[in-house]
């Protein structure tokens, strides 16, 4: 009986690899069960920060993911899985892509994408019905209230600039924080608006993010898509990304720890 389950799953498990083909090969040089033992709160698909790639990937095809050719070889650091489902006379685009470090196989980012395969189909509803989720899952967003409140700040509308000089300045994780929203800063006018549901979300360029903040920004969840009026927010798509800025630090310290690792010599 026993020979006959691990019969069973090495079937199920060659055949995930059947099926990814040579897409998933480069995986493998990843051990499986290697366990970073501490995980996002969040996760998109199931799929936490911290995760470990390969064993995440395999669970991916299992539910009808189909896994994309992975660039880099066995020096990548991200696979594509894509899902279809039927909309309207179209269909609903969903790519999840997970982002890990190279050298262990840890997932430190997981991003999801909307788009609609056809031109003629509007993406807006699946816009505001991916908003409505994310609510329903990760409870409300960074509201403009809390924004004020941090900031000490009680504008109509306030700068980006006002949040990056009141995020924390302690720990590990804040330098990499600010340089996230430092990043999004694309001009020095970059700021934040209240919506009619008193969410605060932010207008950078032709792109708005709402966003969802963990222990003072150590994780962050983001939902983000360029603005309607841009006229491109079919084309880029909406996309939910998760990043927990401890747990990236967290992925450096153990890999610093597996390379000073004493090797054991006998003669």
């Amino acid at each position: 009986m026993i020979r006959s389950i691990c019969i069973a799953s090495t079937f199920l498990v060659l055949n995930a690899f059947a099926q990814a083909d040579k897409n998933l090969s480069s995986l493998t040089r990843f051990d499986s069960d290697l366990d970073l033992e501490v995980y996002s709160k969040m996760d998109i698909r199931g799929v936490r920060v911290g995760d470990n790639v390969l064993e995440r990937a395999l669970n991916l095809i299992e539910k009808g993911g189909a896994i994309q050719y992975i660039s880099g070889g066995n020096r990548s650091e991200k696979v594509d899985i894509h899902f279809t489902q039927p909309y309207l006379e179209s269909e609903l685009l969903q790519n999840l892509s997970l982002h890990f470090d190279k050298d262990l196989g840890f997932v430190n980012q997981v991003s999801l994408t909307y788009r609609v395969a056809s031109r003629y189909v509007d993406i807006l509803p699946v816009y505001n019905k991916t908003v409505e989720q994310a609510i329903v899952k990760y409870g409300n967003p960074l509201s403009f209230q809390q924004l004020q409140n941090l900031t000490k700040n009680n504008n109509s509308e306030l700068r980006l600039s006002s949040l990056i000089a009141n995020l924390p300045t302690r720990g590990e994780s804040s330098a990499l924080i600010r340089a996230y929203f430092d990043y999004l800063q694309v001009t020095p006018k970059t700021h934040f608006v209240r919506t009619e549901n008193g969410h605060a979300l932010l207008l950078t360029g032709f792109k708005q993010c709402y966003f969802w903040p963990h222990d003072e920004f150590e994780e962050l969840l983001s939902l983000c898509s360029f603005q309607p009026s841009s006229g491109n927010m079919k084309g880029q798509g909406i996309t939910l990304t998760l990043r927990n800025f401890a747990i990236q630090n967290r992925i450096s310290d153990f890999q610093l720890m597996q390379d000073e690792q004493e090797i054991e010599i006998n003669f």
